[in-house]
Parts: C-alpha cells; sequence; structure tokens
C-alpha cells in the first residue's frame, strides 16, 4: 500500500529544512515512505490539523520555529517530536546523543552562529555542508535532488558524529604511556576515528591495534617530531612475517590500510608494540 503520509517544508530548503525532512523520514518508521512536497516559505494552510501531513520549518505550525524569537530550530523541534512520537521504540543512547550533537550544529548554523566560528573566513568552510547545500541550489538543482542529496550527507554525517562519540569512550578506557616524543596513547579497537580524536586530545602519539582483524596503525601529529623509523626496524625483526608500511613522513607506521586490505596482519600485541614506542 502506497503511503499517504507526507513531509511539507519551503522551496530552495536550506540545511535546517533538509534535517529536518531527514529526521521524520529516517527515525520516524511510518514516515519513511512519505513524499516530499515544497511550498514558499511563509505559506500557511494549516499545518497541524492533517495528522497525515507535516509542515517542518515553514507553515507555523508545531514544527516551525520561526513562530518564535527563541534560540531555535526546526531540526530541534523535529528531533524532540521524534523521541515522544517513536512509541516505545527509544533511540539507542549512541543514537540520541549523536543526533542530539548533529541537530546541536544545525540550530547553531541556522541561528548565524556560525559566524563566530573562526573557520568561516576560511576557504575549507566551503566544504561545510550547509554551503554545499548552498552550492547545490546555486547549481539550480531542484528541490528534491536537494533534499535527497542532503539526506545522503547526513547519513555520512551522523555516523561520523557516532564514530566520535565512540572513539572518546574507547580513547577513555586506552593505554596512557610517555612515548620519546612525548603523550602517547594505545588501544584495542576497529574505529578509526579513535586516531584522530586521540591526536585532536593532544597525544602525540596513537597505536590503534583492531581487536578482530590484528591488523597495526600508528599515527603521529604532523607537527610533532616523531620518527618512527627504528620502530618500523624493530616491528620487522619481531614479527618478519607480517607487512608493515613507513610513510615518506616517518611519522605512519601502518600494519593495516583500507587502500591495501591484504596487509597480513601482525601478532605483536598491543602491548609489546606500546614497549617499542617507550620513552627509555
Amino acid at each position: 500500500m502506497i503511503s499517504m503520509k507526507k513531509v511539507i517544508t519551503h522551496i530552495n530548503p536550506d540545511l535546517d529544512a533538509v534535517t529536518s525532512v531527514w529526521l521524520i523520514k529516517r527515525f520516524l518508521p511510518e514516515w519513511k515512505e512519505a513524499t516530499v512536497d515544497f511550498v514558499p516559505a511563509g505559506e500557511i494552510k494549516k499545518p497541524d490539523v492533517d495528522p497525515e501531513i507535516l509542515y517542518v520549518d515553514t507553515g507555523l505550525g508545531k514544527l516551525d520555529h520561526h513562530r518564535t524569537g527563541e534560540y531555535l530550530s526546526a531540526a530541534q523541534l523535529c528531533f524532540d517530536f521524534l523521541k515522544k512520537q517513536r512509541k516505545g521504540k527509544q533511540l539507542s543512547p549512541l543514537e540520541e546523543k549523536a543526533l542530539g550533537e548533529l541537530v546541536a550544529v544545525v540550530t547553531e548554523i541556522d541561528n548565524a552562529r556560525d559566524l563566530s566560528w573562526e573557520e568561516v573566513g576560511l576557504d575549507r568552510y566551503q566544504f561545510y555542508l550547509h554551503t554545499l547545500i548552498e552550492g547545490l541550489r546555486g547549481l539550480a538543482k531542484s528541490d528534491p535532488e536537494v533534499i535527497d542529496l542532503g539526506m545522503v550527507l547526513l547519513d555520512a554525517v551522523l555516523l561520523n558524529f557516532k564514530n566520535k562519540v565512540r572513539a572518546d569512550e574507547e580513547l577513555a578506557k586506552g593505554i596512557v604511556f610517555q612515548s620519546r616524543w612525548g603523550k602517547a596513547i594505545g588501544l584495542l579497537s576497529g574505529n578509526q576515528q579513535t586516531i584522530w580524536r586521540g591526536e585532536a586530545h593532544g597525544y602525540v602519539l596513537v597505536v590503534k591495534k583492531d581487536p578482530e582483524e590484528g591488523g597495526v596503525r600508528i599515527y603521529s601529529r604532523y607537527d610533532s617530531q616523531v620518527d618512527l623509523t627504528e620502530a618500523y626496524h624493530q616491528v620487522r625483526k619481531m614479527d618478519p612475517d607480517s607487512d608493515w608500511f613507513l610513510h615518506a613522513s616517518k611519522k605512519l607506521l601502518l600494519n593495516q590500510a583500507s587502500a591495501k586490505p591484504d596487509m597480513k596482519a601482525t601478532k605483536l600485541s598491543l602491548e609489546e608494540i606500546i614497549k617499542i614506542l617507550k620513552k627509555r
């Protein structure tokens, strides 16, 4: 049976509108197949009368923040709405936390708080999701195309947020040690985000060993004095049957790489590798 449900937002949808539609269609199962329509911003047609129609970011109804002068977004209203509507099927703690952080950023952007970000004047700001959506609109992409592309990108953003949350939890359980170049950390994880988060937290070196596949990745900050040449020779000597790649910068030592999935994992334990890197 074809769904008769409909989500309506404004024409030329921005990040808040795209996120609002995404939240409803992705996280309310009964709205998954809902069609999406568009109206001129501010057009009011009794938004909260028909239970089969949801107006988001337009219409001045329950899911449109333009009816108030508060610091708010339609995405935040939709997030609160879907949590109440899931009828016992609660979001997992990880999903709720990741979605909450994602929506908080959307709310910042929709209230022009991104103007205070140090990134705003830099060229790399043009790679941010809301500026990309502006670019899609500038390319005269149709409103449905903008929604469809934006939803896929938001799926990817949510995955990154989930991995970030997991990474911080895993790093909290890691083995902190003093390397020859400064404070470092080692951990068992299959989450690539632990490396970036570890470096962002100030560790000069992060050692990640995949608990299932056994592969190891050793990353050090680009602005450090780390040189992993000696460590490379030691792991090759201790475990000659495994595959290791030392990057030309001498700051990356890899026994596992997504670009080379056939690398033979090391038999060395995380503790053995940490011992090689420890300050003597």
